[in-house]
């Protein structure tokens, strides 16, 4: 049954449970409390960030592609092998071969989503970007002019795709088992078993075998959670002891879970500062957070507003806006175009299946707070809030059998085109939510405005990364990733955002 969208009996979701702070305090140490010993070098030198387990991964899948490209070259091309005698030569003398071949690889492996920690960890994970390297392969073969003459020899492209799965799948399944060594780990403790940092913990935890960040146990100084066991760590005592559980424990980073830093008595200070000084990360948790899901926690970031900027250089982020406008007219006026001979066939399908308007014609919030209209191949049956706005459901009994095929391909989205034409809309942004719902959203969540300081988008992070809001905790996860996006907006994460759309449109998988 379809539910429709009414403000909770229940407080906002933002405080839902109370934040157990660390307590100030009585007495002041001074900020130094002399040298802490050397650390373990291990834990120095071989622990990796979560962003270069990513980067390993990238780097040794081009390696394997490249190698095995070289391979099938210099056995199978002829005169390839007399002329460049050494293959380190004929991979010097010949680049861009190598380099079509990075640029064919890249986007491939990112659509096919070959870089999810949690997936990599799996010999499926293996299987996966190794059925990849096999689709790499192919695209590479038929690229013209600029890449190697695999045509010239009928082993030549049999060997480089043999070799190219061989070699990223056996690299992957290395990666999955030195991965979750000790070697390559990072050790946490978190400062803070409250809300937060309890909401840390089932983060770390739950990726502990993707990312190799171990949690150790909590700080906190609070005397009632001394010894309390929190998803398997306990509370090992307060900030006095921050200092020598870091030391004993040979922790890497200490996590700060308190979101008001006011909190932060001479103590902790003290400690923190010391941490620091031994090279040792001391970070926010929503720092943390955002690193390991890629969206903000907006339930713990407290009244720290700033928490929700990033410095970008206004420049350059001045500059990338200018692109994207002439990218949303370019890909506007182009779509409309493809989009008028296939118009009749969809209307023509949409009618059969459910007779009723061809199209279906809403009021949506864009930047700023305006209103816009906003127009899609209608989906559902034509009555279908003939009891008011509802929330779409995963299963809605209300989308046709058309619509759903629709919807899995995002094609009921195309006909936003025309907003991209007229400045509506941007290619990428948050969804453009309805007002009815955004009047509501905007008292039950904190920062919900915020979302409306850029132009919505036809996709965005939030669409790739979760499912469909269907209930207000669906919303405020979405409004995690909508607010990530506009911290971190940027060509890069665009591009990420618009492969990942492509993987989504491909396998049918939207909403």
């Amino acid at each position: 049954m379809n539910n429709q969208l009414t403000m909770p009996t229940t407080s906002s979701p933002s405080v839902r449970h109370s934040e157990q702070e660390v307590a100030p305090p009585v007495a002041p140490p001074p900020y130094s409390t002399g040298a802490m010993s050397p650390r373990s070098s291990r834990q120095r030198l071989a622990g990796l960030h979560i962003s270069e387990r990513r980067i390993v991964l990238m780097l040794g899948d081009l390696i394997m592609m490249s190698l095995a490209l070289l391979a099938a070259l210099w056995l199978r091309i002829p005169g390839l092998s007399d002329l460049y005698a050494i293959p380190s030569r004929l991979f010097v003398l010949k680049l861009h071969w190598w380099l079509v071949l990075w640029g064919v690889w890249i986007p491939v492996s990112i659509i096919a989503d070959c870089y999810d920690l949690k997936r990599s960890a799996s010999a499926r994970g293996a299987v996966q970007t190794a059925t990849c390297a096999l689709a790499a392969s192919a695209l590479y073969f038929v690229v013209p002019s600029i890449s190697a003459p695999l045509t010239s020899s009928r082993l030549a492209w049999f060997i480089f795709a043999v070799l190219a799965m061989l070699g990223v799948g056996g690299w992957r399944v290395a990666y999955a088992i030195l991965g979750s060594q000790s070697t390559f780990t990072r050790s946490v403790l978190i400062v803070g078993a409250g809300y937060a940092g309890s909401v840390m913990a089932k983060t770390l935890n739950a990726m502990t075998e993707a990312t190799g960040v171990v949690l150790v146990g909590f700080v906190d100084d609070n005397p009632a959670l001394q010894g309390l066991e929190m998803f398997g760590k306990k509370v090992l005592g307060t900030s006095r002891d921050l200092e020598s559980l870091v030391r004993r424990l040979e922790v890497d980073e200490v996590i700060v879970a308190v979101t008001d830093p006011h909190r932060i008595g001479p103590d902790l200070l003290a400690a923190l500062v010391d941490c620091w000084k031994q090279g040792v990360s001391v970070i926010p948790m929503s720092l943390y957070y955002e690193e390991f899901t890629g969206s903000v926690p907006v339930e713990h970031i407290g009244q720290n507003l700033f928490a929700l900027v990033d410095h970008q250089n206004q420049v350059l982020l001045r500059v990338w806006g200018a692109v994207r406008r002439l990218i949303d007219l370019v890909v506007g006026l182009v779509g409309l175009l493809i989009l008028a001979p296939l118009t009749p066939v969809i209307a023509l399908a949409i009618w059969l299946d459910c007779p009723g308007p061809i199209f279906y014609r809403q009021q949506r919030i864009g930047q700023g707070g305006r209103t816009f209209w906003l127009t899609k191949f209608r989906s559902m049956i034509p009555d279908a809030e003939k009891e008011g706005a509802q929330w779409a459901q995963k299963r809605d009994d209300r989308i046709t059998r058309v619509g759903r095929i629709l919807r899995k391909a995002r094609i009921d989205e195309l006909p936003q085109f025309w907003n991209l034409l007229v400045g509506d809309m941007s290619l990428i942004g948050p969804r453009p939510e309805r007002p009815e719902f955004v009047q509501q959203l905007d008292t039950l969540l904190p920062y919900y405005a915020i979302r409306h300081s850029i132009k919505p988008g036809i996709t965005g992070w939030a669409q790739v990364r979760y499912q469909y809001g269907s209930s207000v905790d669906d919303s405020l996860n979405k409004l995690q990733y909508d607010l990530y996006y506009v911290k971190h907006r940027g060509p890069a994460l665009d591009a990420l955002i618009a492969l990942h759309t492509l993987r989504i449109m491909a396998l049918m998988k939207g909403t």
